[in-house]
């Protein structure tokens, strides 16, 4: 019988302030995550990439730290990490530290989220950087074919946009702006922190609560209602003289709540994750078509999306993708066997415990948890609802999710016949 980790008791701060503290003796480190309840889902169209501006603009100084090397060595120079990142439900901060360096984290990061300089010339300079790292996505185009797909899958609204934004939304936010949205989200009530690690649970407590009184109460965020994905079959193509084709073929798939995600998981994993999977076996170790094929399943609050992405040689493009699209086919027809299902499971399970053996690994999953579900779902309930997953449930979700209506393929690369690789778009019938 396998035991697992326990999960966390949340220790709700006056306010509504939600703080997870699980202690892990045997470490030597310990990770604080601040978890905001704001991202990409929660924009409106003109303020697209407001969100992560904040992100950034959170790194340029506060007050106990005024600058971005002081906030930088303050973490750094000490051995630890600091960083954060924004998604389309959240923005995440964090820092992991040695032991005896936990009061520096908690320092830093209270300072940071609620305390922020915001200086106009520091909002001016990071429009430039952010303006530049869009161009730079434009320039990869294994990362821009993503971002192709979701404009042409979600159309306008936010699961249809860069997180980042536009440079129009970038150059027209304010400095009054971005801080009335830091103001209206970064509250009590619509933030996590969680701590996993070698801390001491009520010397945790008083230090979170000390660091974060003037946080006001606020409110918890709301998203943004998502619109069905647009019509399919359809293809979004752009003829570029890259020197690979990559593309990514999307379908609507799950919430993060729906009962069907964990088969869902199981069909990903079989289908298209990783080296043992059907897409990887047939596409490049038997026909050696592709070096980098894959896929993934997004959930969100209200919908989600499968993909499967993958680059190739130019000439190779036709017969990888008439590939592809006969596994997905075969899969919503048969489904998986007895012999994968069996060892999806065994996957899943090593893959939640091998995934939990660093200290911000265990702080990420319960804060996010906590933050999308209200509560840190036990590894054991994850372990039993993957367990009780049938090769009838696989095949369900398989025809529930592959279907023409809800196809979407993007490609780049040196291509301009539409209609060629339109043929190929259908995983409902033989092409």
């Amino acid at each position: 019988m396998h035991t697992y980790p326990s999960s966390p008791q949340c220790h709700l701060l006056p306010g509504g302030l939600c703080l997870l503290i699980e202690p892990l003796p045997h470490m030597r480190s310990v990770s604080v995550g601040c978890f905001v309840g704001v991202g990409a889902g929660h924009e409106e169209r003109h303020e697209s990439g407001i969100a992560h501006f904040i992100e950034h603009m959170l790194f340029k100084g506060a007050q106990r730290h005024p600058s971005p090397k002081l906030i930088a060595d303050a973490i750094e120079g000490i051995g630890g990490i600091l960083d954060a990142y924004t998604s389309f439900e959240s923005t995440v901060y964090y820092a992991k530290v040695a032991d005896i360096y936990f009061d520096r984290a908690i320092d830093v990061l209270s300072d940071m989220l609620t305390a922020p300089r915001f200086d106009p010339l520091d909002v001016e300079k990071e429009r430039r950087v952010i303006a530049e790292e869009l161009h730079q996505t434009e320039d990869t185009p294994s990362e821009l074919v993503h971002l192709l797909l979701d404009a042409a899958m979600w159309g306008d609204q936010p699961l249809g946009r860069d997180i980042a934004g536009s440079e129009e939304t970038i150059a027209g936010l304010t400095v009054e702006q971005i801080v009335a949205f830091w103001r209206m989200h970064y509250t009590r009530r619509n933030m996590v922190i969680s701590i996993a690690g070698h801390v001491d649970p009520q010397r945790a407590l008083d230090a979170v609560a000390a660091a974060f009184d003037t946080l006001p109460e606020g409110a918890p965020g709301v998203f943004l209602p998502s619109k069905p994905p647009l019509p399919g079959p359809a293809l979004t193509l752009r003829c570029d003289d890259n020197e690979q084709g990559n593309f990514c073929i999307g379908f609507r798939g799950v919430a993060y709540n729906d009962p069907d995600r964990r088969a869902l998981l199981a069909l990903d994993t079989v289908v298209g994750s990783g080296p043992s999977s059907r897409l990887f076996q047939a596409i490049r170790e038997e026909r050696g078509l592709a070096y980098n094929i894959g896929s993934y399943s997004r959930e969100h609050h209200d919908t989600g999306k499968w993909v499967v992405f993958g680059s190739v040689e130019p000439p190779n493009l036709r017969e990888c993708l008439a590939t592809v699209m006969a596994e997905l086919r075969r899969v919503r027809n048969e489904g998986i066997t007895a012999d994968e299902l069996a060892q999806v499971k065994e996957q899943v399970k090593g893959g939640i415990l091998l995934s939990l053996e660093d200290t911000w690994a265990i702080a990420s999953r319960n804060g996010t948890h906590q933050l999308r579900y209200g509560r840190v779902i036990p590894i054991e309930q994850v372990v039993a609802e993957v367990e009780t997953v049938s090769r009838e449930d696989v095949l369900r979700v398989a025809q529930r999710v592959l279907r023409d209506e809800h196809l979407h393929m993007a490609v780049i690369g040196p291509y301009d016949d539409a209609a060629d690789l339109k043929e190929l778009l259908t995983v409902e019938q033989s092409a």
